[in-house]
């Protein structure tokens, strides 16, 4: 699947979006529209969509679900990506390969276009801050130093066979920004295989929409307001989607402070600071979820001006951007 070339889309974060389920159960005769839930890749996922092969179906992304977590979840021992970062031998399955290389190839071309905002290679960066949150200090600078000198995708490579290797033993993936909305790829491309015209797949908050919801009507995607005393049906916008992706970054939850001063969820990989800026949260709109999640990631580490020049320049994607200007939240819409 190739996950890039595709032009414009017409419009980390369960908790900055919630989906309007606007379905019927099985029971109701007039309606062909199931719902199925459960755990993935250290989240969740919630699926809608209109059919009639609903147990063939339900099996079929179970399988698929298990598939994804042995090539690319960390929260696995046993997968294929925590050998690969642990350098231990493993015997990968051919599925294995293909997810593996698919996203690495894809972060590269993401990690260039975004001057590296956006790599998946920061993963040593990323457990230092969780630690360093956990005990409520900063980070060691020089720790930071030493994962900096570990970075960089392109360190990955993959011999004739198409096996990949490291240029640096130390360097270490984790493509948590952009598995969920990979997985979301995977399955709503089974789903529209499989002849199913009208779907919502959400992974971890990252989505894809086809056609209408069960009541005839676009998908409503609500962007809850970045404040964290919000409710989750604090909605700042509603989104009314068809045949698209969307995925949501923010840095207004998970932050902690030391000596009183806000230390921010989000790090820019390229220095390891911590970034506590006025965008507030990025929604970012792809024909595929995957492209869509991991430039959500990159914009929040860009802030406001930058995210807007990347989504004008670059033609397949565009993004609603809530900001803080003046003490007041706004949103613009930018294409």
């Amino acid at each position: 699947m190739n996950v890039y070339d595709k032009q414009k889309g017409r419009v980390i974060c369960l908790f900055f979006m919630l989906a309007i389920l606007a379905s019927c159960t099985q029971s109701d005769k007039a309606s062909t529209y199931f719902q199925t839930e459960g755990n993935a890749i250290g989240t969740t996922f919630h699926i809608t969509y209109g059919t009639e092969k609903v147990d063939s179906l339900n099996e079929k992304i179970d399988s698929i679900i298990v598939e994804i977590n042995h090539s690319l979840s960390t929260y696995i021992s046993s997968s294929f990506i925590t050998a690969f970062n642990e350098n231990e031998e493993f015997e990968p399955t051919s599925s294995d390969l293909q997810h593996f290389v698919e996203m690495v190839n894809l972060s590269k071309t993401i990690s260039n276009e975004t001057s590296a905002a956006f790599d998946p290679t920061a993963a040593a960066l990323f457990d230092l801050y969780s630690q360093a949150k956990k005990e409520g200090v900063l980070m060691n600078k020089e720790q930071v130093k030493e994962c900096l000198k570990h970075q960089g995708i392109q360190k990955i490579q993959f011999d004739e066979q198409g096996f990949p290797y490291k240029l640096d033993s130390l360097v270490t993936l984790n493509f948590n920004a952009i598995a969920k909305g990979y997985l979301v790829d995977i399955i709503a491309d089974y789903l529209s295989a499989n002849g199913v015209t009208n779907y919502m797949v959400e992974v971890g908050g990252e989505m894809r929409v086809k056609g209408k919801n069960a009541e005839g009507k676009s998908w409503q995607v609500g962007i809850n307001v970045p404040l964290i005393e919000a409710r989750n049906e604090d909605f700042f916008k509603i989104l009314e989607l068809e045949n698209v992706s969307l995925a949501t970054s923010g840095n207004y939850q998970n932050f902690y402070k030391v000596d009183g001063k806000l230390i921010g969820h989000t790090i820019d990989p390229r220095t390891g600071d911590p970034i506590v800026s006025n965008l507030k949260s990025a929604t970012v709109l792809h024909d595929f979820c995957a492209v869509a999640d991991a430039y959500a990631t990159a914009c929040m580490v860009l802030g406001l001006e930058e995210s807007t020049q990347l989504i004008k320049g670059n033609s397949s994607l565009s993004a609603f951007f809530i900001y803080e200007e003046e003490g007041e939240l706004k949103g613009i819409y930018v294409e």
